[in-house]
């Protein structure tokens, strides 16, 4: 019964990276033909293939060679979707065999990571080389994410449909700013002279990174900033910028402080406001509506970090590193301000009836 539960897993994986792999494979192939290579096998562009797919789940690299030395762990979120879709399908699949919840998703979720390990070791070489340390804990969330089933209760979900508002918001300055600095943008696309086939490339590039920029965007407006390299810190109250890449979309990048948006926090606040309310307002026992608390401000504490670990990291030199968002100052802005508001909720109704209380005695 275990080798065949294994078996319709290991399957069902297979098949879910061979639907995403093979048209990497088919691209790095006719990059490799047309450049009008001298020298090197076919075997290069089928390795090149694997690292587009381990780059697509998020995994780091290390990268030695005489042109590049350096570390690779700012990957765009965006390229994250194609794999999660295909773990989705493979999932569902061997749900549908094995009828059983807890079963197919342990077999499914270890199967893939069999199967990622053997492809990020064939992969390896002496010149780029896979951060296990990193790479696999984050295919670890990307499973769990893929094969979680979103049916949630209430509570549950709010927390993260507020989220995705609030990422929103960020996509909201990010147009703005781009909108106000569009002729930068536009000189910036004509300085790099990428040409049609380079133009497309770099256009999808740029739309793989928009959740991370968005993100950044966000915690820009939350106050906790971003960094683009060695020595720099971009908020609403510190603004210490360096050289950057000639990227069109990083003309949306402040060019100043601007201490007025910090109001853009209150937005945690409010969020903080209507799920602690909404969870005071269930008629359960006050040891469950703790223990829904707690799982509230961990939730709202760590998804933010952990979205800031994963979205953010080094872009091969030291001058590029770190790049992104803070995971320590993004949780500590929603832990310290989810924290005051619980408190105030907490006493400042009991102090009121307090002051009532003492009003009606001195009557």
């Amino acid at each position: 019964m275990v080798a065949r539960t294994l078996w319709v897993a290991l399957q069902q994986v297979i098949r879910s990276i061979l639907i995403y792999l093979f048209p990497l494979a088919f691209i790095t192939l006719f990059a490799w033909a047309t450049a009008g290579s001298t020298y090197g096998t076919t075997s290069d562009p089928i390795r090149a293939a694997v690292w587009l797919w381990l780059g697509s789940h998020l995994t780091p690299f290390h990268i030695t060679s005489n042109e590049i030395t350096g570390y690779l762990s700012y990957l765009p979120i965006g390229a994250a979707i194609f794999p999660i879709l295909t773990m989705r399908v493979g999932y569902r699949r061997v749900l549908e065999s094995i009828s059983n919840k807890k079963i197919s998703r342990a077999y499914f979720i270890i199967s893939y990571l069999l199967v990622y390990l053997l492809l990020a070791f064939v992969a390896s070489n002496s010149q780029v080389s896979v951060d296990w340390f990193r790479g696999v804990p984050t295919l670890l969330i990307l499973l769990l994410l893929a094969t979680t089933n979103l049916n949630a209760e209430h509570l549950v979900k709010i927390p993260f449909y507020f989220f995705a508002v609030m990422l929103g918001l960020g996509g909201l300055l990010l147009s703005l700013s781009l909108s106000l600095n569009f002729s930068t943008a536009k000189n910036l696309t004509i300085v790099i002279q990428p040409g049609i086939l380079g133009g497309l490339l770099l256009l999808l590039l740029q739309l793989l990174y928009l959740p991370n920029i968005i993100f950044a965007c966000l915690s820009y407006g939350l106050g906790s900033g971003f960094s683009l390299g060695s020595a720099t810190d971009i908020t609403p109250f510190i603004f210490n910028l360096r050289e950057i890449p000639a990227i069109p979309v990083l003309a949306a990048l402040p060019n100043g402080k601007y201490p007025w948006l910090i109001v853009l926090t209150l937005i945690v606040t409010i969020y903080a406001l209507i799920n602690i309310n909404l969870i005071n307002k269930q008629k359960i026992d006050a040891k469950s509506k703790q223990q829904i608390t707690i799982r509230f401000f961990l939730i709202s504490t760590f998804i933010p970090a952990i979205f800031a670990f994963i979205s953010s990291g080094s872009l091969l030199s030291a001058n590029m590193s770190p790049v992104g968002v803070n995971p320590v100052r993004i949780g500590g802005i929603f832990a310290l301000q989810i924290f005051i508001v619980f408190i105030l909720m907490q006493f400042v109704p009991k102090l009121f009836k307090k002051k009532q209380d003492e009003g009606r005695l001195a009557i």
